[in-house]
């Protein structure tokens, strides 16, 4: 392996990944070509505190 003074170190990764419980089944997931997205009803993002005007635009995601 070479090195170069660019040369950075990841030294701990987190997040919240669909389907996933920690980041090594998230990187699992991808070597795998497991599909992790999930459509959410209005009711089930209206729970988790989206704005009811938000679930009514057209570019919400």
């Amino acid at each position: 392996m070479q090195h170069s003074a660019n040369d950075i170190a990841i030294i701990g990764m987190a997040g919240r990944f669909a389907g996933c419980r920690n980041v090594a089944q998230f990187w699992h997931n991808l070597q795998a070509g497991v599909e992790c997205i999930r459509v959410c009803t209005d009711e089930q993002l209206l729970a988790a505190g989206v704005h009811p005007a938000e679930l009514e635009d057209p570019s919400y995601v």
